[in-house]
């Protein structure tokens, strides 16, 4: 079992209260996202379309590039109308799901960390349940849950690959890692991007063996059905934008690669604050170093090119440098505060840059929003990221608990603005 006879019955309080709270949120029509209504509503003609002719819906999806997302959810979810329940039930049954995530959330934190206590696990599960995300598309079921489930799923077996010592053992786990991580992409197709990570580290093991060459025939026999979809549909994933109504939208806003690098620094050191201690910040000049020269370099370069169009999303300090300054100024002075940290913590590492480039790459569109990052930042902070300190996971709980709380809080006042 992942839990003990000890700890066994304050995990399954917290389990229960949690998914009260989410069955309210389901209940109330809760959208601290802002857009997660709105998504599930324009998207739910998808459901309706396969449940009435299934051939019809298949052939027509994606035609008029006007959906961004695999047709696998909408599938799914077409069969509870086949069944004769009613559409407004689904999200209920949405909730079910989650059982999964928190399985294999608390199963990766004790294969990660040893001697959890007890408040430790309560305070980091809690985090599922309290995350904007999770909550929103509670209410108004999107394939980004399922795609976020069975991604730390494939992290959990990743995490066995890493820890076993036998050779089959590991051949198994990597075989499960990238089997659940297409399941991911085949909900969410950015997910996909994450198995270059992964087969780095397996081919970094198996080198150029014949076990190297079956995870690539693996990842490519998973992948073909989706590859002659997408190719059968003209690539659709890739010529649809969710503002596709903004006037002020451009190719631009999808081809700067500042824009990207400067919001996602930005919302990568928003979820990194928990562990931000500042008797570790201190300045020295005197310890001004090539390095910094480099980096001071990379914050010029792309404050230079950075032009992100309104309406995009852009994130919590994009939106208040707007407010407060009518302009990026707070953002790229975040941004420059981000890099600092970063590298005061060690974070520039190849590993560290490696898993930074395929966030970049994961968020392939135009649109930078939240709930493309919580709470996988989150699961990345806690399993994949390399850190060069030793991380007081039974500290940082806490402080993720009442960081995620106010997350909540300011997404529920931010009113009409998505980030």
């Amino acid at each position: 079992m992942f839990f003990s006879k000890d700890n066994k019955s304050v995990l399954l309080i917290v389990i229960i209260l949690g998914f009260i709270s989410l069955i309210f949120a389901a209940y109330s029509g809760e959208d601290a996202l802002g857009g997660a209504r709105y998504d599930y509503l324009f998207h739910e003609k998808y459901i309706m379309s396969f449940s009435e002719n299934f051939n019809h819906a298949i052939n027509d999806f994606g035609g008029n590039y006007e959906v961004r997302n695999s047709p696998v959810f909408f599938i799914y979810s077409s069969y509870f109308l086949k069944f004769g329940i009613d559409i407004k039930y689904f999200k209920y049954f949405n909730l079910v799901f989650l059982i999964p995530l928190i399985i294999f959330f608390l199963k990766s934190l004790d294969l990660k960390y040893e001697k959890l206590n007890i408040y430790t696990k309560c305070f980091l599960l809690t985090i599922i349940f309290i995350s904007p995300t999770i909550r929103s598309l509670s209410a108004w079921p999107y394939p980004l849950t399922w795609a976020i489930c069975f991604f730390l799923i494939s992290i959990f077996y990743f995490l066995k690959f890493q820890k076993n010592k036998v050779k089959s053992k590991k051949i198994k786990y990597s075989i499960l890692n990238i089997s659940f991580l297409a399941l991911s992409a085949y909900f969410t197709p950015n997910f996909g991007i994450f198995s270059i990570f992964y087969f780095f580290y397996f081919f970094k093991y198996f080198k150029l063996t014949k076990y190297s060459f079956l995870m690539i025939f693996i990842n490519i026999a998973l992948s073909l059905p989706a590859i002659y979809f997408l190719i059968s549909k003209d690539f659709y994933l890739f010529r649809h934008e969710a503002n596709h109504v903004i006037s002020n939208y451009t190719i631009y806003d999808t081809l700067n690669i500042s824009n990207k690098i400067i919001i996602i620094s930005s919302i990568f050191f928003f979820f990194f604050i928990p562990l931000i201690e500042l008797k570790k910040t201190k300045i020295k000049l005197e310890s001004f170093t090539f390095v910094h020269l480099i980096i001071l370099l990379f914050f010029l370069i792309n404050i230079f090119f950075f032009n992100f169009s309104k309406g995009l999303g852009g994130g919590l300090f994009y939106h208040l440098s707007i407010m407060l300054f009518d302009g990026p100024n707070l953002l790229f002075f975040i941004f420059g505060i981000s890099l600092f940290i970063f590298s005061k913590y060690g974070l520039f590492n190849s590993q560290n840059i490696f898993l930074f480039i395929i966030l970049l790459i994961y968020n392939i569109q135009s649109t930078i929003y939240y709930k493309y990052y919580d709470p996988i930042i989150f699961f990345m902070i806690l399993f994949l990221i390399k850190l060069n300190f030793n991380l007081d996971i039974n500290k940082i709980s806490k402080k993720y608990f009442f960081f995620y709380l106010f997350f909540l809080a300011i997404s529920y006042g931010k009113a009409l603005v998505t980030y």
